[in-house]
């Protein structure tokens, strides 16, 4: 008797493997069984290998962690890390494996718990609450890793010069400072007597809010037309409701994707119900009765039940600067994600090299290899370089994936193949491809283009 399918979810990025369907954009055939994928496959999200995934029954059925060792708060830390997001979570556990005998130290101002960040705009058409995108709590976390947790604790100030952390439950000093401050939703410059009700979602936190505000509501207008903005328009599309998206630019993801993937992109989900108003920004949201109405700079009028942008994201810098250290888009970094005070690092959304924040996971990582092997005098450390990135859009009406170029140049996005939904493009500055984008069955090519692109921008 032939044993029935199970589906495998990524821990970092939250993805689900469903052996019944497979992985065609990556080459895995409907009905590739899990241990029939190659080990060498990476999950197209977030670029970690096979070996991260787990049974989903097993992610659902999970038990709270059996208590650790976890480390009484004390005032003075071996590393003290700022921030329980990805990056702050991905330096205690790269510490942790470069020193066992380290102490550390985390102080975050939320709850602090583990949940895949980019499961947040899937979440909805995979039947997952908020509270099942849980991994662990904070003291869990720790206890695994044999560190020390404070939580609800806010940063006030640093100083590099004493080596001191001042926040609003105390005192702390360290030896080595990591910040994983991370960046903040932008909301938009609207008006309007309503302009609070406006939401954003960029944590765990704001999806909560925006899980219960979506209770007993039909009409969903998203401001925003970029990468999340346009997941999260095709996942509550997906589960009923109606959307209407308020893009400012001409199309699509403009920032990282060619207008004819963007087109084709826009016609797809135009058939699934979105309403996309192109080249129109919100000027007000009042309240209109129960809900909201938005105007427009076109003088267009729109209603809906709740309200949510996603216009961008900006880095965390207050403490960095009201530090001294040196900013520029984010917190400057070098190759060993030390900041312009030796003993003081950062990675992640608020980290800045070579004048370029990558705000994604397979970087953070490497950036917490980097930080993680200097702290610990490692003869063979790593260093972290600016690399192109690989980006797999959530996005089930049309399969993209892209390697935009690192940073906005004269080049241009050329196209190379079109059959149909099938599309190639290249980005060329002068005669150097600096990056890529696939949709359909042509994203299958995206591993073998993205070590082509990486071995030649090294």
């Amino acid at each position: 008797m032939t044993e029935p399918y199970q589906k495998y979810i990524c821990r970092t990025c939250g993805l689900i493997y469903d052996e019944a369907e497979g992985d065609p954009d990556s080459g895995l055939a409907p009905g590739t069984r899990f241990e029939d994928i190659p080990d060498d496959w990476q999950c197209p999200l977030c670029l970690v290998t096979k070996s991260d995934f787990i049974p989903l029954a097993e992610a659902q059925a999970r038990k709270k962690r059996t208590p650790g060792d976890q480390k009484k708060v004390r005032s003075e830390a071996g590393v003290l890390i700022i921030g329980a997001g990805y990056a702050g979570w991905q330096a205690a556990e790269a510490i942790r494996a470069a020193q066992p005998d380290a102490a550390i130290t985390l102080l975050t101002a939320c709850d602090g718990a583990v949940y895949p960040k980019p499961a947040l705009s899937m979440a909805l058409s995979q039947g997952r609450d908020p509270a099942s995108l849980v991994e662990a709590s904070a003291q869990e976390k720790a206890a695994e890793l044999g560190m020390a947790v404070k939580t609800r604790t806010r940063v006030m100030s640093i100083n590099p010069k004493r080596k001191k952390v001042t926040t609003t439950t105390g005192s702390f000093r360290y030896e080595k400072l990591v910040l994983a401050t991370g960046a903040q939703a932008m909301k938009p410059s609207v008006g309007g007597d309503a302009a609070e009700a406006v939401m954003t979602l960029n944590d765990l936190a704001g999806y909560r809010k925006f899980r219960e505000a979506l209770t007993g509501t039909q009409r969903v207008a998203v401001i925003g037309g970029g990468l999340i903005a346009t997941e999260m328009a095709e996942d509550l599309i997906s589960q009923g409701y109606e959307v209407q998206m308020l893009v400012r630019g001409a199309n699509l993801m403009s920032q990282i994707l060619p207008e004819a993937i963007a087109h084709t992109l826009a016609t797809k989900l135009s058939a699934k119900g979105v309403k996309i108003a192109f080249n129109s920004q919100a000027e007000r949201v009042d309240q209109a009765g129960d809900g909201y109405r938005i105007t427009t700079d076109q003088g267009e009028h729109f209603d809906a039940d709740l309200v949510l942008a996603a216009v961008g994201l900006k880095p965390n810098l207050g403490l960095a600067q009201k530090a001294k250290l040196d900013t520029g888009q984010g917190i400057t970094i070098n190759p060993y994600c030390q900041t312009s005070d030796s003993d003081v690092y950062a990675l992640g959304d608020c980290a800045e090299a070579d004048g370029v924040i990558q705000a994604f996971l397979e970087p953070i990582r490497r950036q917490a290899k980097a930080l993680a092997d200097h702290i610990s005098q490692s003869q063979t450390g790593a260093t972290f370089d600016v690399q192109p990135t690989l980006i797999k859009t959530k996005t089930p009406s049309l399969s993209i994936m892209l390697s935009p170029p690192l940073k906005a140049t004269h080049g241009h996005w050329e196209q190379s193949v079109q059959i149909g939904d099938n599309q190639q493009l290249y980005y060329r500055d002068r005669e150097a491809v600096t990056g890529f984008a696939l949709s359909g069955d042509l994203v299958n090519k995206a591993s073998e283009l993205y070590k082509t692109l990486v071995h030649e921008a090294a």
